[in-house]
């Protein structure tokens, strides 16, 4: 058979592996013919992986995508004329973490609250206190902001993971949408060196998305990248239309991700090693996106080399909701919400310098 020899490669590897040629499936292993009994070589690969999958340019990535029943991590790359993909099936966590994981939130926010609370008093007399004092207070702040969010990626986690987490779709000009967004972040970025610009050709886009998801998804995907950028580097955030589908695209110019991490890069908890002080969080932010991605009906894909950047594209289906076809009200509101928290810094809260958090409840 030709492509023997590649399929020989991959024949006693554990995790589900076919190679693919102008469509065609050429190779499934032993694992992939045991998860996906359906699936033989010479039939279209189409019926197996998305079509988004399959176009995919880049090379190797590392896509969040839904396969027949399964959440899966598809990994692609090329050996030969061979693209061969691995896909890793995404663990549900069990009934028991998740409602521990509900638990554990419910009484971290009633602390947080009050630690909230102690700190807005302290705010009106910052400017009586030593500079060091001030500098304190703001990091007491950040710190706050950072509990909150891994207190809410926690939560969000294990909503989208066992199914309790619902869509709230509006119709949205996603052109408006995302340089709202990034407008509002990108005096953030500047602040620690980091060019942040929107690229689209575009006038129009509508669709209808849960604004608030496709905010979180956005926002950390832009965090990552500012974590992963060094100062005077450049993130860019695209948008296009394919067909019947919307592409946004996050870029960056950062050190990129190595290919012994890339595998993992959607399993919760995982983070990748960065010789980076502001490098923190659990390894949820990704994990996050691709089930947002995956609850509109949609794909992330992530591909990177180490040293030349990482580019993540989310693929969103165009489906109007029905109705009058009213759109959404923007500007998307970024400033303080439910509880006094201030969302965009909240997302951003790992990113940020102590000093962006100065001065929230001086007003």
């Amino acid at each position: 058979m030709e492509h023997e020899h590649i399929a020989q490669l991959f024949l006693l590897q554990r995790d589900a592996t076919v190679g693919v040629k102008d469509g065609i499936l050429i190779f499934v292993n032993a694992a992939g013919k045991r998860r996906y009994p359906y699936v033989e070589p010479g039939m279209a690969a189409e019926q197996l992986l998305p079509e988004f999958v399959l176009s995919a340019a880049e090379e190797p990535f590392a896509c969040s995508a839904q396969i027949g029943a399964e959440s899966c991590t598809v990994l692609g790359t090329r050996v030969e004329d061979i693209q061969v993909y691995t896909l890793f099936p995404q663990i549900a966590p069990t009934a028991e973490e998740s409602q521990l994981s509900e638990n554990f939130c419910s009484s971290m926010r009633r602390t947080l609250t009050i630690l909230n609370m102690a700190t807005k008093q302290l705010f009106p007399a910052i400017d009586q206190l030593e500079e060091d004092q001030q500098a304190n207070l703001t990091i007491l702040n950040k710190s706050y902001y950072r509990l909150e969010r891994l207190c809410d990626n926690i939560d969000h986690f294990f909503r989208l993971q066992d199914g309790r987490e619902r869509l709230y779709l509006e119709n949205t000009d996603l052109v408006l949408f995302c340089r709202e967004l990034i407008q509002s972040v990108a005096h953030f970025a500047r602040d620690i060196g980091i060019t942040l610009q929107i690229k689209t050709d575009l006038d129009c886009l509508v669709t209808a998305v849960d604004r608030q998801k496709v905010t979180k998804l956005l926002l950390n995907l832009i965090a990552n990248s500012i974590i992963g950028t060094e100062q005077e580097g450049q993130l860019t955030l695209e948008l296009i239309r394919r067909g019947e589908n919307a592409i946004i695209a996050v870029k960056d110019t950062g050190t990129g991700i190595a290919p012994e991490d890339m595998p993992h890069i959607f399993e919760q908890y995982k983070k990748e090693r960065r010789d980076t002080d502001i490098w923190a969080g659990v390894g949820l932010g990704i994990a996050i996106a691709g089930s947002i991605a995956r609850l509109h009906g949609g794909t992330l894909l992530l591909s990177s080399k180490e040293g030349q950047g990482t580019s993540v594209l989310i693929n969103l289906p165009i489906r109007p909701a029905g109705g009058d076809g009213h759109l959404a009200e923007m500007p998307l509101h970024y400033g303080e919400g439910d509880g006094g928290i201030h969302a965009l810094l909240m997302e951003l809260s790992d990113v940020l310098d102590h000093r962006a958090f100065c001065g929230l409840y001086m007003e």
